[in-house]
C-alpha cells in the first residue's frame, strides 16, 4: 500500500512539475506566436522526423530485448515490439495509472512467470545504458565550449571516464548484464544518433538552419531531466525556452522544436492503442535447440 502510495504521488509530482513549467513559458511567450510558427512547418521534413523518431524506437526495443535475452528471458522480437508499443503508450497517455516500465514487468511476470527483480534490473540497465549514451554525446557537443576554454584535450578524458564508470557501476551491481554492455552502449549510441537526427529534421521543418548543434545539445540535456516530468512534457520546452534567453535568440523556434518533438512522441504512443485494445497473446522465442 505504501508503495503504491509513493508511486502516485511520484506521478501527481511530475505531472504538476509539467503542467508548471509549461505555464512560465507560456506567461512568457504567446501561444500564437507558436501556433504562427509552427503552421508554416514543413510536413516534409517533420515526416523525415516522424520517421527517424520511429527507427529510434525500433533499435530501443531491440537494446531492451537484448538485456531481456541475457538473463535467459527470450520474448518473441513481434511481442517485445508489440509489448514496447504498449509501454509508450501507458507512458503518455495514462500520467494517473501504471507507467510502461512497470507494466512490462507486470505483464511479463504474469504471463511467463519471470522473476519481477530480474525484469526490474534488465528495464532499469537498458534505461541506463540510453542515458551513458546521452552523456557522451553531451560531452562531444561539448567541443565548442570546452575549445573557448582551452580544454579541448579534455574531451577525450571525459568519454573514457563516461564509459569507464559505467562499465564498473554495470559490472559492480548488475554483473549479469555486463557482457551485454558493449553491444547495449552502441544501440544507445544509434538511438539518441536517430533522435538527433529527428530534432534536426524538426529545426529545419521550421526553416530553421542556425544553431543547430545548440540546439541538439539543448535537446539532449533535456532528455536527462525529461525523467523529473510526465512523458517529458514541461521540461523539454522550458529548457528550450531558458536556452533561447542565453542564445539570444527568437523563442518560438526553440520551444516549437520542443512542442513539436512532444507531438512526435505522442503520435509514435498512438499507435500502442490498438495492440492495447485487442490484447495480443505474448510468446517467447523459439531456439534452434527446441525446433531438434
Amino acid at each position: 500500500m505504501k508503495r503504491n502510495s509513493k508511486k502516485l504521488i511520484s506521478k501527481i509530482l511530475k505531472i504538476g512539475l509539467s503542467i508548471f513549467l509549461l505555464y512560465l513559458v507560456f506567461s512568457k511567450i504567446s501561444i500564437t506566436e507558436i501556433y504562427q510558427t509552427v503552421k508554416e512547418i514543413n510536413i516534409l521534413y517533420f515526416l523525415a522526423a516522424l520517421l527517424f523518431f520511429l527507427w529510434s524506437q525500433f533499435i530501443s526495443a531491440i537494446r531492451l530485448l537484448l538485456f531481456f535475452k541475457e538473463v535467459g528471458y527470450h520474448l518473441s522480437p513481434k511481442s517485445n515490439n508489440v509489448l514496447y508499443l504498449i509501454g509508450m503508450f501507458y507512458n503518455f497517455f495514462i500520467p494517473g495509472g501504471i507507467g510502461g516500465d512497470a507494466y512490462k514487468i507486470y505483464v511479463l511476470n504474469k504471463t511467463f512467470n519471470w522473476k519481477l527483480k530480474t525484469l526490474t534490473a534488465a528495464v532499469f540497465i537498458d534505461r541506463f545504458m540510453g542515458l551513458t549514451a546521452i552523456g557522451f554525446l553531451i560531452v562531444i557537443l561539448s567541443y565548442t565550449i570546452l575549445a573557448t576554454l582551452n580544454l579541448v584535450w579534455s574531451i577525450p578524458i571525459l568519454l573514457a571516464i563516461i564509459l569507464i564508470s559505467s562499465y564498473f557501476f554495470v559490472k559492480q551491481f548488475f554483473p549479469k548484464f555486463l557482457k551485454a554492455f558493449a553491444k547495449g552502449f552502441f544501440y544507445s549510441l544509434a538511438v539518441q544518433g536517430l533522435q538527433v537526427l529527428s530534432v534536426v529534421c524538426l529545426i529545419l521543418s521550421l526553416g530553421s538552419e542556425q544553431n543547430i548543434i545548440n540546439y541538439i545539445f539543448v535537446f539532449l540535456i533535456s532528455s536527462v531531466l525529461s525523467i523529473f516530468s510526465f512523458a517529458g512534457i514541461g521540461v523539454r520546452e522550458y529548457i528550450f525556452y531558458e536556452a533561447s534567453q542565453i542564445l539570444n535568440i527568437d523563442s518560438s523556434i526553440p520551444v516549437s522544436i520542443g512542442l513539436l518533438f512532444s507531438i512526435l512522441t505522442a503520435l509514435v504512443s498512438l499507435f500502442g492503442i490498438y495492440y492495447h485494445l485487442r490484447k495480443p497473446k505474448l510468446t517467447k522465442e523459439i531456439l534452434p535447440s527446441e525446433n531438434e
